[in-house]
């Protein structure tokens, strides 16, 4: 029998090729590749994007920051600075009632008054036991009672301050005055009187500077591939700041890492939510290509590799979708490919005509 003659070497490749990637080489000329809005590119690995898009909420850099919290539930019955505003240090900024503060309030006053009269006690003690009419242990019993009384004046005293009220001059017209503690811009404030201020929560900032910070949630499957020193991109691929930190918490409530850029170009508002694009690290193993080389048949991402006589499909598994550009395994495509991008929808109908015949 004579032997079977050998097959091609072309031919071969093409049989391996759609017993492995399942998809039929397409034979097809250069002009008609031109036909169809398809040029060939080469995979250098130097492609680059504007990075991972994530959303970002705008707020002010509180690295040096006041906060005024809150001890007791009360109401707003006042407002005199609105957030964004700048304050100076003692100037009012909302009234507040409180059934809690006005009981607070009375003891200070009784306390204030108890210490006076101990003090009084005090001194004629200290006058008598000088004269030799009390013994030292009666003048140091009155001494230590006076002295226990001013230590409770200064701790209800202390508690005012924490919520920003003077307690020299705590009541204005329509409650309890809150003043800033220090002077700056309002990062926090109440928004509207009637607003009910809940027990142990800061309701007022007090930004030193007016440095802005994008607030950035991490998807824990990418938080790994963004650095402290990443670039950060608005969506015309504008360079608007640089990732200044990163969490090591995981919030569980949403399964993502906080990133916090300090941003130094743009135009933005505190509360405002923006998108932007971070400039991450590729996973080791992967390779990047444009996004219009790629094109979605079915379940198969698809790229077109350059034959000697036209295109061959093969899927690739996709890492990461980012601005412009695919990262995939590198098991799938190397350095030095050809490969097809562009109008890519007209070889997706190519392949498909073939298929179903």
């Amino acid at each position: 029998m004579r032997p079977i003659a050998p097959i091609r070497h072309g031919l071969l490749f093409v049989a391996l090729a759609v017993f492995l990637w399942g998809y039929d080489a397409i034979k097809i000329s250069k002009e008609q590749l031109d036909d169809l809005g398809i040029k060939i590119i080469t995979i250098d690995g130097n492609i680059s994007s504007g990075g991972l898009p994530f959303n970002a909420y705008i707020d002010f850099d509180n690295k040096s920051s006041v906060t005024q919290s809150s001890s007791f539930d009360a109401i707003v019955t006042a407002l005199y600075k609105r957030e964004g505003e700048n304050v100076k240090e003692g100037e009012v900024i909302c009234e507040i009632s409180s059934i809690d503060l006005s009981n607070l309030d009375f003891e200070l006053q009784n306390t204030q008054n108890r210490l006076k009269v101990a003090k009084d006690v005090t001194k004629k003690d200290k006058e008598l036991y000088g004269a030799g009419v009390i013994s030292k242990r009666e003048y140091q019993v009155s001494y230590l009672a006076s002295q226990e009384m001013e230590l409770k004046v200064k701790q209800i005293e202390s508690t005012f301050k924490i919520f920003g009220i003077d307690p020299l001059h705590p009541k204005g017209k329509y409650g309890f005055r809150v003043v800033a503690r220090d002077s700056g811009v309002l990062s926090v404030a109440p928004k509207n009187t009637g607003d009910k201020i809940p027990a142990f929560t800061t309701y007022i900032r007090i930004s030193k500077s007016n440095d802005l910070l994008a607030r950035i949630k991490l998807p824990v499957s990418v938080s790994h591939y963004i650095k402290k020193g990443s670039n950060v991109f608005d969506e015309a691929g504008k360079k608007i700041g640089v990732i200044e930190s990163i969490s090591v918490v995981l919030d569980k409530a949403s399964n993502t890492i906080l990133a916090t850029a300090l941003l130094n170009q743009g135009d933005y508002r505190v509360g405002e939510m923006i998108d932007v694009y971070i400039q991450g690290v590729r996973p080791k193993g992967t390779i990047a290509i444009p996004s219009n080389a790629v094109i979605k048949n079915g379940k198969d991402y698809l790229v077109f590799i350059q034959t000697k006589d036209g295109l061959l499909p093969k899927a690739v598994s996709i890492i990461e979708e980012r601005n412009n550009l695919f990262i995939v395994k590198d098991k799938d495509l190397k350095i030095g490919d050809k490969v097809a991008a562009g109008a890519l929808i007209g070889l997706k109908g190519i392949i498909n005509n073939i298929g179903g015949e």
